[in-house]
């Protein structure tokens, strides 16, 4: 499954995992601090409380034994009070470290998230530019292997043999006419040879005569072997006539 994963996806969901952990990170810190806080205010009013203690202390004693008992009370509840301002402030000092820990641990974890997120988001250039180079490369191997050429020299043979088809066509169509022209002429002369040579014989005598108005050609007459001299008159002949 590894070979069909996506970087860009992964990275992604990371970076959606990550973000998502510094909400819970950030509620648990400000309950550390919220602890701090408290203590401080509980230091503040024991601190307070024991301040008071102490001047009613001071003035229980002076108003004499009649007061004792009272300064006495006033006293316990005094060191009391003194005894929980000290655990108060070894908490409160705890707390406050506890919080700076916190902080910086929440600070780094955050500082960590915005490093990875942005490693992340330049894993997902790289991703796409890997992707792109890719897809340019399957395509620059296409035109090398000859895939897209093998294609249209494929088509343009295909076009060049209905062409010549047709071409062939129209020219075996062309000269079949031509060829039956030719017949028609050649069988026309022949028929009128045949014609002129029936009236040669006609002519001479050969066969029976047909009615002049079928007749194709003059008459013919026919050449003696010997031919007579021209008969010259003599003057006298002329001038007697």
């Amino acid at each position: 499954l590894r070979g069909v994963e996506d970087p860009e996806l992964i990275l992604r969901q990371h970076m959606d995992d990550l973000r998502s952990k510094l909400p819970e990170l950030n509620r648990q810190v400000a309950e550390i601090v919220k602890l701090e806080k408290m203590l401080q205010m509980q230091f503040d009013r024991l601190q307070a409380k024991v301040t008071d203690l102490e001047s009613k202390v001071i003035a229980a004693v002076r108003m004499g034994d009649q007061h004792k008992e009272a300064a006495k009370t006033l006293i316990a509840g005094l060191e009391t009070s003194k005894t929980e301002l000290t655990d108060t402030a070894a908490q409160l000092e705890q707390a406050k470290g506890n919080s700076a820990r916190a902080i910086q641990a929440r600070d780094s974890y955050e500082k960590r998230i915005k490093q990875q997120i942005n490693e992340a988001m330049r894993q997902i250039s790289r991703a796409k530019r890997a992707k792109m180079e890719e897809e340019m490369a399957s395509l620059m191997m296409s035109f090398e292997t000859g895939d897209e050429t093998d294609t249209m020299q494929r088509m343009t043979e295909k076009i060049d043999e209905r062409l010549a088809r047709a071409q062939a066509r129209t020219e075996v169509a062309g000269s079949t006419l031509e060829m039956q022209i030719q017949d028609v002429e050649a069988a026309a002369l022949e028929q009128s040879a045949e014609d002129k040579y029936v009236e040669y014989q006609r002519q001479l005598g050969l066969i029976p005569d047909e009615p002049a108005a079928e007749r194709t050609m003059l008459p013919v007459t026919e050449t003696s072997t010997q031919s007579e001299p021209p008969t010259v008159q003599t003057e006298t002949q002329t001038e007697e006539n």
